[in-house]
């Protein structure tokens, strides 16, 4: 009798612990090694942080649209590849970031943002993990000049001619 209650005592404890464990979506663990892949030491998790349908009108216009033309404006890729999609956001803070040599704001670590499209990742982007005003870099720290080649009022022009009708 007290091996039973023993076993029922230990699987009771497991579905305690099983229930509250953060479940986390495959999506997530994507953007997790590809956080690793890169060399960061991941600190925190700061979970899904945006889902939206990506359109040309997200991209340009009032100022809604910010955040999406300096997330976008850091990329490899085209944001018209990805028109359409659903477009969903992880967050992690890392150190061992090439920001934190740059940016005397990010002591605190820096905010790893990781762009995945079904289910692969397309990209991301890095701000310092503290409550301070500027523009997203590139995944690995580079700014929209040194990402694109241009200056932002050449870069600015460009978005506009492409993303603002």
């Amino acid at each position: 009798m007290k091996k039973i209650r023993l076993v029922l005592g230990l699987l009771l404890l497991a579905l305690i612990i099983s229930g509250c464990s953060k479940n986390v979506s495959q999506d997530e663990k994507a953007a997790e090694t590809y956080i690793k892949s890169q060399g960061f030491n991941l600190t925190s998790h700061i979970g899904e942080v945006n889902k939206y349908t990506l359109e040309k009108s997200k991209l340009y216009g009032g100022t809604e649209s910010i955040p999406y033309q300096q997330a976008w404006g850091v990329q490899n890729v085209e944001p018209e590849k990805y028109f359409g999609k659903e477009i969903v956001v992880y967050g992690f803070t890392v150190q061992n970031h090439p920001l934190q040599k740059r940016d005397k704001n990010a002591n605190n670590g820096v905010n790893v943002y990781v762009m995945l499209s079904d289910g692969k990742v397309i990209g991301g982007y890095s701000y310092p993990n503290a409550n301070v005003v500027g523009a997203y870099s590139s995944i690995d720290g580079k700014t929209l000049e040194e990402v694109t080649g241009l200056s932002y009022q050449q870069w600015a022009e460009n978005w506009k001619k492409k993303y603002g009708s």
